[in-house]
C-alpha cells in the first residue's frame, strides 16, 4: 500500500501519546498548565539541540501559529473541556478533529475528499465513543464548546503544517522543535497567569514530566509532525484516533482496569477506520464510478489472409 510505512511511522506518534493519560493520572501534580509547559519545553530545545538551527523568513511566525494550534490552545481547549466533562465526552469531542480536519483540506488544499474519507472517519469516531463513553454522561455548554474548540485547533493546525510543510533542506526534528517552542511561547503567560508560580515536583512526578517531554512531547510529536506534513489530510486526519485506543489498552494492562466488550468493539472500529484510509479500495470501490470500456478497433486481417481473400473473388 501506498505510504503505508510513512502511515504507521506517523500514527505511532498518536498512539504514544496515549500513555500520557496513565503518566497524567499516576505520576504529574494536579497543575496541568505548567505540566503542559513543562512538557513541551525540554522537548523542542532537546530536539533543537540534536538538530540545530534557527527559523528563518515566515517559520518565525509560522512557528508560533503551528505550536498554538497543534499544542497550545489544543491542550488549553483540551484542559477545560477535561475538567468540566466527564473523560469520555472529552475524548469523543476531541476525536472529531479528524473531520475537522478532512473538512479544512478540502477548502484550504483543494485536495478531493472522497465520501469514503469522511466515512472511515465516522467509524473512527464511533469507535472512540465506544472505548470511552459511559451511560452515565453528563454534558456541560462550556465543556462542550471547548471540545469542540481542542478538536478545531488539532483539525486547522494539521492542515496548515501540510501546507507549510517545512523549509527546503531543514529536517523534520528541527521543525517538530519549533513548534514546540512556539507552545512554550503561548503555555508559559497561561500558566502564570492560572497557577502562578510553577510548583515544586517529587521524584516520581519528575520522572513523570521526564516520560511526557521526551518521550510524549519529543519523539512521539516528532513522528506525528513529519508524517502530517508529508501525507494527504484524507489519511493523516484519522490517525490522532489512536490516543484513546492506547490510554484504554494501557488502562487495562496497567492498571487492571475492566474491557467490555464494546470497548473492544471500538478499538476495533479506530483500527478499522485507519485501514481505510491507508487502503481506500477496499471502501472507496463503492463511491467511485466506473469508467466506461474504451472502444477498440477491429484487428487487422493479416496479409497472408488479405491475398486469400482476393484470390477467391
Amino acid at each position: 500500500m501506498k505510504n503505508s510505512a510513512l502511515l504507521v511511522r506517523t500514527a505511532l506518534g498518536p498512539a504514544i501519546g496515549g500513555t500520557l493519560f496513565y503518566v497524567a493520572g499516576h505520576y504529574l501534580p494536579p497543575t496541568p498548565y505548567w505540566d503542559s509547559f513543562l512538557r513541551v519545553l525540554p522537548a523542542g530545545l532537546v530536539l533543537l539541540a540534536i538538530r540545530p538551527a534557527l527559523p528563518r523568513g515566515d517559520w518565525w511566525w509560522r512557528s508560533l501559529v503551528l505550536g498554538t494550534l497543534n499544542m497550545g490552545l489544543f491542550t488549553l481547549f483540551l484542559l477545560i473541556s477535561a475538567q468540566r466533562l466527564p473523560g469520555g465526552v472529552a475524548a469523543t469531542l476531541n476525536a472529531t478533529s479528524s473531520l475537522v480536519a478532512i473538512a479544512v483540506a478540502s477548502v484550504v488544499l483543494k485536495e478531493k475528499i472522497r465520501p469514503h474519507h469522511y466515512i472511515a472517519c465516522l467509524i473512527g469516531v464511533s469507535g472512540v465513543a465506544l472505548l470511552v463513553l459511559r451511560s452515565s454522561a453528563s454534558l456541560d455548554a462550556i465543556g462542550v464548546l471547548a471540545g469542540i474548540g481542542s478538536a478545531s485547533s488539532m483539525g486547522v493546525g494539521s492542515v496548515l503544517a501540510r501546507k507549510w510543510g517545512r523549509p527546503e533542506g531543514v529536517h523534520s526534528l528541527t521543525t517538530a522543535g519549533w513548534t514546540l517552542l512556539g507552545a512554550a511561547v503561548v503555555l508559559l503567560p497561561l500558566s502564570l497567569i492560572f497557577e502562578g508560580a510553577p510548583p515544586s515536583f517529587s521524584g516520581k512526578q519528575l520522572a513523570g514530566l521526564a516520560w511526557a517531554a521526551f518521550v510524549v512531547g519529543a519523539l512521539g510529536f516528532a513522528l506525528f509532525l513529519s508524517g502530517v506534513q508529508r501525507l494527504p489530510v484524507s489519511q493523516s486526519a484519522p490517525l490522532p484516533l489512536m490516543n484513546p485506543v492506547t490510554a484504554a489498552l494501557l488502562g487495562w494492562l496497567a492498571v487492571g482496569e475492566k474491557l467490555t466488550a464494546w470497548q473492544a468493539l471500538g478499538g476495533v472500529l479506530v483500527c478499522t477506520a485507519i485501514l481505510l484510509v491507508a487502503n481506500p479500495n477496499l471502501l472507496g470501490r463503492f463511491f467511485t464510478k466506473p469508467e466506461p470500456a474504451k472502444a477498440t478497433a477491429p484487428a487487422p486481417i493479416p496479409a497472408d489472409d488479405t491475398q486469400q481473400v482476393a484470390s477467391s473473388s
